[in-house]
């Protein structure tokens, strides 16, 4: 296994960048393909560096990642063969994949692509489907915040499906909605500077919405998934919401669903310590599956 650290290696003809850290059964951590890098993510979720390596994956177009000559090379294929030639090169036979939001759809492709090489898959936040039920479910718990003071605005710009110009344009879009985000709003400003060290990459945005159908649906797939699977939702979450994780939960045999209380679609940084302990509890009985 290559060494804790920050690598650059060519897979599948693009150079990806990622970086190790931690011990134990290695686990990757992709971005979730429509544009930010992993800083977030190698930023927040060291707890889970005393039980797995982690690597945390800049996805293709993303952070220090080279971006595909084509925008159409950004598909749910693309980016699981990308965590399979990552695996190869790191010389393990099985990997755990660690998905949040749109990343979890991408580790359940892996999962349902490669099954012999995947021991295991955590799910953060995360979706089978993006249909009706998940657009009308999106609609509903918008609304439910429409008493906050930042609603209008935050509303506005998240209807806007104008593409962004530049980079820097993305992330004063993304800055516009992240309250929703958040069930509680101070929690958001105490993380502030996680989000101002991700970067966001308008190629990787555009080659998604390029690459992908709207209409994905995995439900009718996800019971041929076999690996240990564990489900974390926070409660008050509007993108991949507890409806989606009990989807989820109810697809996957065996799976075990874990919903955080006072948050929203990034609950480890809204409840930490519920987070962590909850998880830590869960994972011992799933890695002896």
């Amino acid at each position: 296994m290559v060494p804790n650290g920050e690598y650059t290696t060519r897979i599948n003809g693009l150079n990806l960048w990622y970086k190790i850290s931690g011990t134990g059964p290695v686990c990757i951590v992709p971005t979730p393909g429509w544009g930010p890098s992993s800083d977030m993510y190698f930023r927040t979720l060291t707890p889970f560096e005393d039980r797995f390596t982690l690597v945390y994956l800049d996805t293709r177009g993303a952070g220090r990642s080279e971006q595909p000559k084509r925008s159409t090379d950004y598909t749910y294929a693309h980016f699981a063969a990308d965590l399979d030639g990552l695996r190869q090169y790191l010389k393990q036979d099985k990997i755990w994949v660690m998905g949040h939001s749109r990343a979890g759809v991408d580790a359940l492709q892996y999962a349902l692509t490669y099954p012999s090489a995947c021991q295991g898959l955590i799910l953060l936040d995360s979706l089978p489907a993006f249909d009706q039920i998940h657009s009308d479910d999106v609609q509903a718990r918008l609304l439910e915040r429409q008493n906050e003071p930042w609603f209008e605005d935050a509303f506005a710009a998240f209807n806007d499906r104008t593409m962004p110009e530049s980079d820097e344009a993305f992330a004063r879009w993304l800055l516009k909605i992240l309250p929703f985000y958040f069930y509680d709003q101070s929690k958001l400003e105490q993380n502030r500077d996680h989000f101002a060290a991700t970067t966001l990459s308008v190629a990787a945005w555009q080659g998604s919405s390029d690459s992908n159908s709207r209409d994905l649906n995995l439900l009718p797939r996800l019971a041929d998934i076999h690996v240990p699977t564990l489900i974390v939702v926070g409660r008050h979450d509007f993108i991949c919401s507890p409806l989606q994780a009990r989807r989820l939960h109810q697809g996957i045999a065996g799976s075990t669903l874990i919903v955080i209380e006072q948050a929203g679609h990034l609950p480890w940084l809204e409840q930490p310590e519920t987070f962590y302990r909850k998880v830590k509890q869960a994972l011992p009985v799933l890695e002896a599956l």
